[in-house]
């Protein structure tokens, strides 16, 4: 089997895992599972949920084997980069499916408040790409100082989107902790055009243009958690229809981030 081939092969699984994840979350939302904080019927499909995101694990774990036999040291250090950063997410993931049922941990405001804690893995998770695109970036010629500046403007827009956002009467810590990761996230999405600009735009094969779409996809994930989830409705939030088409978002955009290696093995030299 050619390498071509069984980088597409990588590709055709990644499509197969989000039909499942997008089959899965159109069936509760057409209510064929009643997915409610009290039912049992809650976990299980939680427990569904972390099984399909265990075959993204898997197949990224496959994918930092690949490229480590390839003899391509900066791809195999990306999809290493990419498979650590999963991880983390995926511990975050857990603690988002709140199987304990805590509510209002930070103030009497927020109900969902369980959702900041889980930026204790999502931080790091998510620094780890930002670190990694910008020092590819680099490498690939990228000036250190677009990389700053086009930072610099994401975190004072995400500054203000924030502040529109928030609710006066959050508590200190969760105000840190998620506007903190509201800068993050913006600055990953603005990381996709590091991405592909440092690839030569129109050079960029296909799986670079996805990598960065997943980027920009992670941000907008994260957004409908914080305005409709935990911000939203003076603090209720929308459960469970948001949780599902965050879900979709979300893993969507795990699995195209998990193409970037896959992408530099087929750029040009």
């Amino acid at each position: 089997m050619t390498t071509d081939q069984t980088i597409n092969n990588f590709s055709k699984i990644a499509v197969i895992i989000g039909l499942i994840a997008l089959t899965q979350s159109l069936l509760a939302m057409a209510g064929i599972f009643t997915i409610v904080q009290t039912s049992h019927e809650r976990i299980i499909f939680g427990l569904i949920e972390l099984a399909t995101m265990m075959l993204v694990i898997i197949n990224s774990i496959a994918i930092m084997k690949f490229t480590g036999q390839l003899h391509n040291p900066l791809a195999y250090s990306i999809s290493r980069l990419c498979l650590y950063s999963l991880l983390l997410c995926f511990i975050g993931d857990i603690v988002n499916r709140n199987f304990l049922q805590q509510f209002y941990q930070y103030d009497d405001l927020i109900k969902h408040s369980y959702l900041a804690d889980s930026v204790i893995f999502f931080f790091p998770g998510y620094l780890i790409l930002v670190v990694a695109i910008a020092k590819l970036a680099i490498v690939k010629g990228l000036p250190k100082t677009i990389i700053i500046l086009s930072a610099i403007l994401a975190a004072i827009v995400a500054t203000f989107t924030y502040n529109d956002m928030h609710l006066a009467g959050s508590s200190i810590p969760l105000t840190i902790m998620t506007s903190c990761y509201s800068v993050l996230v913006s600055i990953l999405a603005v990381s996709a055009i590091w991405l592909v600009k440092s690839f030569a735009w129109k050079n960029a094969p296909i799986r670079i243009w996805l990598a960065a779409i997943g980027l920009v996809l992670a941000m907008i994930a994260d957004a409908v958690i914080g305005k409709f989830w935990i911000f939203g409705n003076q603090g209720q939030g929308y459960f469970p229809t948001v949780s599902h088409i965050n879900w979709i978002i979300y893993l969507s955009s795990q699995l195209l981030i998990q193409q970037l290696p896959l992408g530099m093995l087929q750029a040009k030299k």
